[in-house]
């Protein structure tokens, strides 16, 4: 309905670098700050932590973020925008007909993975948009004899739905302004229904510890968080089946979670992180409990263990009870791990 109101635009020519340097001339840089000069101010502050977090699970994360991304400092910024688009290009034309983008583990091309090149404005919804219409458009004028054109151009289109989500989340960051990170950021007028209270955060500091450090003990739960802190990144099941622990089962305040989402991915924004939080909290403009049953989710889009085995190291280091040593190959060792092991 949005699209038909208002079509997307066409987009902009590329501005000449004479105009750019002109804008800009006279102004003074100075040193770019690194991740430890911003990070030093938190974990020296009087508190001496994050979020009430172990310093060493902190200084752990800034450590992973800075190995990854020393390979991306040697890019110039033409360079990297040229991967950016190619990328695309790639996955529109190869991978998003036929990604299973619900999967736990989405490594093989079962997600774009442009969320980190939108969160620091290389791409833009538009030429993601552009570039998704101009495959279709191709598409269509292409024979196909087995008929399935209008298949791909289905499954095609979830890479636009997801752009016009991404959209309505800035929005409404635009309008709720500081509402966005109150508790309950909605008034729903047509649902009278209001979420159980959450624990007061002295209460659920060591039940927020275990989560956010990984060891809640629920494998689909501990294997995203261990990703997350590894790679900056987890897959949009594994995510909200972290939020609905956290904010379900745990009973904490979803904006924790937000928070350390905020700490921890590298394709971080703010409308859309603290938006999908308030939303599978059951806070946001479309108020629905959302209690995601972690066990089954793990059964349906992890069904064989290989994400949880992946992110999981605990699996190589215990022992499986001797009534059960038959069962090492099946795959409900990794899905229900402490009717297989005594030391879960």
């Amino acid at each position: 309905a949005s699209r038909a109101a208002g079509p997307v635009r066409r987009l902009a020519g590329m501005p000449s670098e004479s105009l750019i340097a002109k804008a800009f001339c006279g102004i003074e840089s100075g040193e770019i700050p690194s991740l430890e000069d911003l990070i030093l101010p938190l974990t020296s502050a009087p508190s001496g932590s994050i979020l009430g977090l172990p310093s060493a699970l902190i200084s752990h994360i800034v450590q992973s973020s800075i190995d990854r991304n020393s390979e991306m400092q040697q890019q110039s910024l033409s360079d990297y925008e040229d991967h950016a688009m190619q990328h695309l290009e790639d996955f529109v034309t190869k991978y998003a007909a036929l990604a299973d983008r619900s999967l736990a583990d989405v490594s093989q091309n079962d997600s774009s993975k442009l969320s980190v090149n939108l969160a620091l404005g290389v791409l833009s919804p538009r030429q993601i948009y552009h570039c998704v219409k101009s495959h279709q458009s191709k598409m269509e004028k292409t024979e196909n004899q087995k008929g399935d054109i209008n298949n791909y151009i289905r499954d095609c289109s979830w890479l636009i739905s997801h752009m016009e989500m991404r959209d309505y989340f800035l929005f409404d960051s635009f309008r709720n302004g500081p509402k966005s990170y109150h508790t309950k950021p909605h008034k729903p007028k047509h649902l009278d229904v209001r979420p159980e209270e959450w624990l007061p955060f002295p209460q659920g500091l060591d039940a927020f510890n275990r989560w956010a450090s990984g060891q809640t003990n629920l494998p689909l739960v501990d294997a995203g968080i261990n990703e997350l802190i590894s790679t900056g990144y987890t897959s949009n099941r594994v995510r909200q089946n972290m939020a609905s622990v956290l904010s379900k089962d745990l009973k904490l305040d979803w904006r924790l979670g937000a928070e350390w989402f905020q700490f921890c991915l590298s394709d971080h924004c703010v409308a859309a992180n603290y938006g999908n939080w308030a939303y599978f909290s059951g806070v946001g403009g479309d108020p629905k409990n959302r209690h995601f049953r972690t066990i089954s989710q793990a059964w349906r889009y992890d069904s064989e263990g290989k994400f949880v085995r992946k992110w999981n190291k605990k699996f190589d280091s215990l022992k499986l009870k001797d009534d059960y040593r038959h069962h090492s190959e099946r795959y409900e060792v990794a899905l229900r791990p402490w009717d297989f092991y005594d030391d879960w």
